[in-house]
């Protein structure tokens, strides 16, 4: 009998931590750091795993969408970031209020992923296999600007404003 009380204590201390820390990101953050307002209706938002890696001099961007149909993903390129939009739809006859148990996310989801460098969108290459992503890019080089430094004697002498 203490065993089982024990365990709901340990259970109720969790949960009530869980709740202390979400209470602490929202009056940190805001209601809504990600620019989505809440709406209890809609399932929860989910950012899909992705890897980055580089592989015989091209950037290799790799993204976890299990049952993400392809035409429910788009992809853009904004500076030096590639942005990955779509939406995971629930299996047909899924409704929420009905689970038992649910780990699986469904609902929109936008995943941006910061390059090295900037692409052009013509060189960008992606495909979709069992489930996964796969987006090739030229690992391009960063090219900063050289910024020349003229003399000019200053127009105050910082010495005598001592």
């Amino acid at each position: 009998m203490e065993n089982a009380f024990s365990q709901r204590h340990l259970f109720h201390r969790i949960f009530s931590m869980q709740h202390e820390l979400n209470d602490l990101f929202k009056r940190t953050f805001g209601p809504d750091p990600f620019g989505v307002d809440f709406d209890p209706e809609r399932w929860e938002r989910w950012m899909p795993p992705a890897d980055l890696y580089e592989r015989e001099g091209q950037w290799v961007v790799r993204v976890e969408l299990p049952e993400v149909d392809l035409n429910e993903i788009s992809l853009s390129m904004i500076d030096k970031q590639l942005v990955i939009e779509g939406e995971r739809k629930p299996p047909e006859g899924f409704k929420p209020e009905n689970s038992i148990f649910q780990e699986c996310p469904y609902g929109p989801f936008e995943r941006v992923i910061t390059l090295p460098a900037p692409v052009p969108e013509n060189q960008i290459q992606a495909r979709h296999h069992q489930g996964v992503l796969y987006i090739t890019l030229p690992a391009m080089k960063e090219q900063g600007k050289k910024i020349e430094i003229q003399s000019e004697a200053p127009q105050e002498d910082i010495s005598d404003a001592a």
